[in-house]
């Protein structure tokens, strides 16, 4: 049963989450402290994780995926009417009490908390769903945690274009040496709308219909974002639709965080296999189990049809120095840190993965860069 309870790790991450959040006033300032040294104590010093079990009921690991959903619906609806002043039947009378206590600098830890808690429960989970076309439950319930985050292209510009284009130069989640992190996020957010539209029309012009067709997946995707939006303004009117929009952003930049150190730097020649050298793993136990495997990113990206439980290791594919959460504290908030840190590591990979095309130009991006880490 341990095989299957360990990927529990994130519904009952949030669940705590929604316990905290009712408490108010700090709390989720506490929260925050607890979850981030859990993840990142724990990947430094529980090892690493390279099983890959056999399992007999995948209905229980899918529901692991499901319960997340109405998980977040309830801490986000929790935490904006914190921000507002609907009242509560007298059963509510303790959460109107926190709410009262909950000053100014205590809301801006629950946005804190909320955006890193979509980015992993939510768009995390919602990637995974997306990923199997041909189950329209998935399908739906992913879009609908991608919602969290107004980012609708993701499911398409991911799946069609990312994993087409990965390590080269034309994909947008694919970070260069030395780049500035902050470039990256705002680049990838236009660039990722701009090419979901670009596929999402091509996909509904060979089916003879119109880019404002009730069947564009954007638009659908646009109105479940403005559903959630609106719900906000029911709950806490406009100060509520500020929040959500906070969390979204916050959710939003995280996971573009992610995806600057899922691929940072790596090279790939235009028309060549995508193998395991061309994205970054780690066997981290903790944040193995808080991402559904995401971790193993080789072998998502070698076989998308995968389910999370299904993914491998491999023990020649190049690795991240930390775990996932390590890393994108880095990435967001010590970048030139993060730098230092990775360039041994592309130095390695250039020597010792790359192939002939590859390594030139990856001399060329080293050369351009600006980066004093990676000049020899």
């Amino acid at each position: 049963m341990t095989k299957y309870i360990r990927y529990a790790a994130t519904p009952i991450l949030v669940l705590f989450g929604i316990y905290f959040a009712m408490k108010g006033q700090y709390w989720m300032w506490v929260y925050e402290a607890i979850f981030t040294s859990i993840v990142i104590f724990g990947d430094l010093f529980l090892g690493d994780d390279r099983s890959r079990p056999e399992y007999a009921a995948p209905k229980l690991l899918n529901f692991f995926l499901y319960i997340n959903l109405p998980l977040l619906f309830t801490i986000l609806a929790i935490s904006v009417w914190m921000v507002g002043s609907l009242p509560l039947p007298a059963w509510g009378a303790s959460l109107m009490a926190a709410r009262e206590e909950t000053t100014f600098i205590h809301l801006v830890g629950y946005v804190v908390v909320l955006g890193l808690m979509v980015a992993t429960a939510g768009t995390n989970v919602g990637h995974e769903l997306t990923h199997r076309k041909r189950n329209r439950f998935d399908m739906l319930m992913g879009n609908w945690l991608l919602a969290l985050t107004w980012d609708c292209s993701f499911a398409i510009e991911h799946v069609y274009g990312h994993h087409k284009y990965v390590a080269t130069s034309i994909d947008p989640a694919t970070a260069k040496r030395g780049q500035n992190p902050y470039h990256f996020i705002l680049r990838a957010i236009f660039l990722n709308q701009r090419n979901a539209w670009i596929i999402e029309n091509s996909r509904l012009v060979k089916k003879g219909l119109s880019p404002l067709s009730i069947q564009n997946r954007m638009l659908i995707g646009y109105a479940r974002s403005g559903i959630l939006t609106a719900a906000a303004y029911l709950l806490s009117g406009w100060t509520g639709v500020v929040v959500f929009l906070l969390i979204s952003m916050g959710g939003k930049v995280v996971l573009e965080g992610v995806n600057y150190m899922e691929h940072y730097g790596l090279i790939r020649e235009e028309g060549t296999p995508i193998l395991p050298r061309h994205s970054w793993n780690t066997n981290r136990r903790v944040s193995s189990f808080f991402l559904f495997n995401l971790t193993r990113h080789s072998s998502h990206h070698e076989n998308t049809q995968l389910e999370y439980w299904e993914l491998k290791t491999y023990p020649d594919a190049p690795e991240m120095p930390l775990g996932y959460l390590s890393c994108v504290y880095l990435v967001l908030f010590m970048p030139w840190l993060y730098h230092r840190i990775m360039a041994p590591k592309l130095k390695d990979w250039d020597l010792n993965f790359a192939s002939e095309g590859e390594h030139r130009l990856a001399q060329e991006q080293n050369r351009s860069s600006g980066s004093p880490y990676l000049m020899t």
